[in-house]
This record gives structure tokens, sequence and C-alpha cells, in this order.
């Protein structure tokens, strides 16, 4: 079996490529929402082996404040998958994951 660019490769390596989740996760040291959220966040991806990157994004530090105009963001948490704004706010277990299947359909 060959990938899209024509190298060999396992069928299940290829699906697990395109099955990459990645999570921006936006967050601020004085929220006191996200560092459970985070915690969920980091509890999914360890069950999900692997497929999901997480990268924590402080809303409002200089490199924060343009990502989250990018996005719209106006409060924290915020979870961006795959680029696309997912979920925001006090999130449950179920909203992070639903976020994420979003992104796999």
């Amino acid at each position: 079996m060959a990938d899209p660019s024509g190298r060999s490769c396992g069928l299940v390596a290829w699906q697990l490529k395109k099955m990459q989740i990645r999570i921006e996760f936006f967050y601020s040291k004085a929220c006191p929402h996200c560092t459970p959220v985070r915690k969920m966040l980091y509890e999914i991806a360890k069950d999900m082996e692997g497929i999901v990157e997480i990268e924590e994004i402080d809303a409002w530090s200089e490199k924060g404040q343009p990502l989250a105009e990018k996005y719209g963001i106006q409060l924290v948490p915020t979870i961006v998958v795959n680029g696309v704004k997912r979920a925001e706010g006090i999130l449950s277990r179920e909203q992070l994951i639903s976020a994420m299947r979003e992104a796999l359909s």
C-alpha cells in the first residue's frame, strides 16, 4: 500500500497520519478554569495514543494576542482544533472529546 505521495507504508500508519489532531489550547495564568481543562486535555490525548498534539498559548501574551485575535477569542479557556475554534469557556470532558471528533469528520 502507498500513501498519496506514492511512498510505501502500512494502511494503519497512513490512516493515523490523516487523523492527526492539533489542538491550540488558549489559557490565561489568572484563569481558575484553565487548569482543570488543561488536565483533561492531556488525559484525553494520552487515551488517543499519539494522534493528538497540544500547543498551549497564553491568550494575553505577546505571542498569544495575535493568535487570539485571529480566531476571535474573547474568553479562556478556548480550544482550537485543526485551525477551527471548537469550544470555549468551562468545558466538560465530553465537550472536549466532541470537539476532537468533529475535527476528524
